[in-house]
């Protein structure tokens, strides 16, 4: 075969296209001829960089896909955990200290960190992935705050009634145990949003 013919059937020698006879025609004028050698060298580099950079992108599309997945299942799991919440809520009789237990406990401290999901959608807008995690740290304990100063105000009458059938230490104790489980949500919320998001970010190939 000339060099012409052999040059032509080299793609297909590549990509493993042509016949084996067809092959070993190409195989052996290839060790005789520098030039077609050099044309083969040439092309079969080109193939190989395109395989390398597709294999980024394929790497990428899945860490897309688990990221996508990693906050849709929190996205449900904390709206579960608020639909728990309020139906417990719901239960509990308006003139019961228990009325806004559930509210403060779980609803509260679930929507601070369910909120603090959407700052996801933003990712690439932060310089660096350590900002991003503490901003969406931040943002959950900034909504749970909000949600608990709006709850206080909600349930003020509720625990004024209260008030005049308990003595000061049952009232503290009450108090106590209500913040106290709140504040310890507060914080394993905020560590989980913290830790989640910098993961999510890392998945995302944020540095």
């Amino acid at each position: 075969m000339n060099c012409n013919v052999i040059k032509d059937l080299i793609p297909l020698y590549i990509d493993d296209c042509c016949s084996q006879e067809s092959g070993n025609e190409v195989k052996k004028h290839l060790e005789s001829c520098c030039d077609c050698k050099a044309v083969f060298e040439s092309m079969n580099c080109t193939v190989e960089s395109k395989e390398t950079s597709c294999a980024p992108k394929k790497l990428n599309k899945v860490n897309d896909w688990k990221a996508s997945i990693l906050q849709s299942v929190l996205f449900f799991l904390s709206f579960l955990l608020i639909t728990t919440g309020v139906y417990f809520e719901a239960g509990t009789n308006y003139h019961d200290f228990g009325n806004g237990l559930a509210a403060f406990n779980v609803v509260v401290p679930a929507t601070g960190f369910l909120l603090s999901l959407t700052n996801w959608y933003f990712v690439k807008l932060y310089p660096s992935r350590k900002v991003f995690s503490w901003c969406s740290c931040v943002l959950s304990v900034a909504v749970t705050l909000g949600a608990t100063v709006w709850c206080l105000f909600h349930y003020e009458m509720n625990i004024t009634d209260f008030w005049d059938n308990i003595t000061f230490i049952v009232f503290f104790k009450s108090v106590i145990f209500l913040f106290g489980i709140e504040t310890m949500l507060t914080v394993i919320f905020a560590v989980a949003a913290k830790t989640l998001s910098n993961y999510y970010a890392k998945m995302l190939g944020k540095e």
